[in-house]
């Protein structure tokens, strides 16, 4: 049985603001990195993926996923932009996510390698939404 995707609509001004929020994250994350804040470069980075995931969808589709479970974004940028570069992006969206309680709610801190590994993904995903969102 296929799970049904819940989205939410989502205007072109949420949309921008999407975008300007995953570009401050990101930014957070590598500013964070150069102080070795590990906790703070991860947490920045996995918020900064969702982001640029919201930025895409809410600007070429005017929706975002409305799940509590972010790997539905992903699948929803898979299917929506359905290209290999999508399908690639949505993986590594994925790849940031499963981090996502690892480094916000365990009990331990996030490690150097993690920090670094989470910020380099999120700086793809978000430089491929800006070429995306510009080649519109």
């Amino acid at each position: 049985m296929v799970k049904k995707i819940v989205t939410r609509e989502v205007s072109a001004a949420e949309a921008r603001v999407f975008l300007e929020k995953a570009l401050d994250c990101v930014d957070s994350a590598q500013e964070a990195l150069e102080k070795g804040k590990w906790d703070r470069a991860s947490r920045e980075a996995v918020q900064g993926a969702i982001f640029s995931v919201d930025a895409l969808l809410g600007t070429r589709y005017r929706l975002r996923s409305g799940a509590q479970d972010h790997t539905q974004a992903a699948t929803l940028l898979s299917q929506k932009v359905g290209t290999e570069d999508a399908r690639k992006n949505a993986a590594r969206f994925i790849k940031i996510i499963t981090k996502k309680n690892v480094v916000q709610y365990e009990g331990r801190h996030a490690s150097q390698a993690e920090s670094r590994s989470l910020t380099r993904d999120a700086e793809r995903l978000l430089d491929w939404v800006k070429a995306e969102i510009a080649s519109m």
